[in-house]
Formats: structure tokens, C-alpha cells, sequence
């Protein structure tokens, strides 16, 4: 009696994790307008500077200034491949 009991239990348990995962698909498969915005609109919110001008730490003068040499070496890189670079004459 009380195996029988325990097994309808474990079926409706089953059921009810297959209903739940079938749920969770699709609202994986479907586009999630709002919560697209949400998720741009905090990641620019995390990356605008402060309007209130403030001292940098060495730490964050250290890294805008290997970031600053990091793009210009990459300037300059691209500088020399454009400059290597065969162009096409356009025939007149």
C-alpha cells in the first residue's frame, strides 16, 4: 500500500520536472525583448565614467597608460601592413 503510494508520487514528480523543463526551452527558444534592454542598458550604466572628475589611483594611471601603448603600437602595426600592401590600379 504504501509502495504503491510512494511510487504514483515519484510518477506525478516526474511529470511535473518534464513540465517544467519543456517550460524552461521554451522560454530559452523565445527573444526576451525587455530583458535584452535590461541587460544593455545596465552594462552601459557600469561603463559611463563619473561626470564628477575624480584623482585616478596608480593602479588606473598605470592601465590607461599600458592601454594607451597597446593602441598605438596596434596604430602603428596596421600602418605598416597598409603600407606593405600592394594596391590595385584602377585602369582608366
Amino acid at each position: 500500500m504504501r509502495a504503491a503510494r510512494l511510487q504514483e508520487a515519484l510518477e506525478r514528480l516526474n511529470a511535473a520536472i518534464r513540465d517544467v523543463e519543456s517550460e524552461l526551452a521554451a522560454m530559452k527558444a523565445e527573444h526576451d525583448a525587455l530583458g535584452s534592454h535590461i541587460f544593455v542598458s545596465r552594462r552601459r550604466y557600469q561603463n559611463v565614467i563619473d561626470t564628477k572628475p575624480r584623482e585616478l589611483s596608480a593602479q588606473e594611471q598605470e592601465l590607461l597608460k599600458t592601454i594607451a601603448e597597446n593602441v598605438m603600437e596596434d596604430i602603428k602595426r596596421r600602418r605598416v601592413l597598409d603600407d606593405r600592401t600592394p594596391r590595385a590600379v584602377a585602369k582608366s
